[in-house]
């Protein structure tokens, strides 16, 4: 009998450790990728601890300047998926929270007419499928048409899921104290509408890619 309680508290220490592992890999290809792409660009960013990198990042990039590297700090934002759960946290509050802070609608809780979205009891499970509505691609300033919710746009593998997650990212930082994404709306705006031009002659998924995690 003690023999399982020692196994299974081994086994419960190696699932945490392996979990820990996996999210500092995460982190650490995340800064490996922005670091390839800024060593390209005439600027030097130094890498600091959790996610931080000195001076308004993509403007010191593109300028070369680096007249004052410490007038800021730009952290990482969250990924797609983490802006696509309904139960997740993004920067300490709920998913949908951040959504509101950041000015969207993530969607209602209605069971979206799902029959496996509702319990016995007639409550409805708090799942992304079960969720209707929310603000659709031309409620954002981003170019391009599109009468698709962002939720949904977040699903799929085109670049306006990309667009969408670092103007989400960036719009929550401008909208709260404790936050301050890599890029801001309109250099999001920008880059996704080609007047800015990617830095490091990366694609714009994978920069963009590089600002979260």
């Amino acid at each position: 009998m003690m023999e399982n309680s020692k196994n299974s508290s081994n086994n419960t220490k190696s699932s945490l450790v392996e979990q820990q592992d996996n999210h500092t890999s995460t982190v650490d290809e995340s800064r490996r990728q922005f670091s390839r792409i800024s060593a390209a660009t005439p600027v030097l960013l130094t890498l600091a601890s959790r996610p931080v990198f000195g001076g308004n990042c993509l403007s010191n990039m593109m300028s070369g300047n680096l007249s004052n590297p410490d007038g800021g700090q730009c952290s990482f934002g969250w990924s797609p998926g983490g802006w696509r759960n309904p139960v997740g946290e993004i920067n300490g509050m709920d998913t949908l929270d951040a959504w509101e802070a950041a000015g969207y609608f993530y969607g209602e809780l209605d069971g979206n007419g799902d029959p496996t979205c509702f319990r016995r009891n007639g409550s409805i499970k708090n799942k992304r499928k079960c969720y209707s509505g929310g603000s659709v691609y031309g409620d954002t300033p981003l170019p391009g048409g599109d009468s698709r919710t962002l939720i949904e746009i977040l699903g799929t593998n085109n670049i306006k899921k990309h667009c969408i997650t670092a103007l989400l990212n960036a719009s929550l930082s401008e909208n709260v104290s404790d936050f301050n994404y890599i890029l801001t709306v309109d250099q999001v705006i920008g880059l996704c509408n080609g007047s800015i031009p990617v830095p490091g002659g990366q694609s714009l998924r994978s920069f963009l890619d590089s600002t979260w995690i």
